[in-house]
């Protein structure tokens, strides 16, 4: 059962402009930037210190907010600190090439690293998908696990 996208009107054509697509981007950064929406802000975050990821990832492990427009998306953190901080998320497609929704942004990242990121979303695009749906986190974390993202041993 898919829910009802709360923030953003999913329902679009194929032909949208990018002009359209960048508002909606904008609108869903101020919503989850917005202090008052801090607690209400719903993810599941893979954290760099326990992942094999250059930075944190935040997944969408409800289904609120998976679509901007027709694109299933992830965010992930632009620096690598070992903290989450929302004022430096940006989104990223899930698809077979993922591509970086926004324009503009420094990213502090290296060109390395944001290809592991990449790289991630390529290779468990599936699960990205299914965990909104499922909301079987441990089986999420068995599959990323067997897929060498996440560690054995935290420290």
């Amino acid at each position: 059962m898919k829910i009802a996208n709360a923030f953003i009107n999913c329902k679009i054509n194929n032909k949208v402009k990018k002009r359209i697509m960048k508002k909606w981007i904008n609108r869903f950064i101020k919503y989850y930037r917005n202090p008052k929406n801090e607690f209400g802000f719903m993810v599941l975050s893979l954290m760099k210190k326990w992942t094999n990821l250059p930075a944190n990832v935040l997944i969408d492990d409800g289904g609120l907010w998976t679509n901007i427009g027709n694109k299933q998306i992830i965010l992930f953190q632009i620096n690598n600190n070992y903290y989450r901080d929302f004022n430096k998320i940006i989104p990223m497609s899930i698809e077979n090439e993922p591509q970086i929704l926004v324009k503009n942004v420094k990213i502090d990242l290296s060109n390395f690293e944001i290809e592991q990121i990449k790289d991630f979303v390529k290779k468990c695009q599936k699960e990205l998908i299914q965990i909104a749906d499922d909301y079987d986190h441990s089986e999420f974390f068995e599959k990323i696990r067997n897929k060498g993202f996440y560690k054995e041993k935290c420290k």
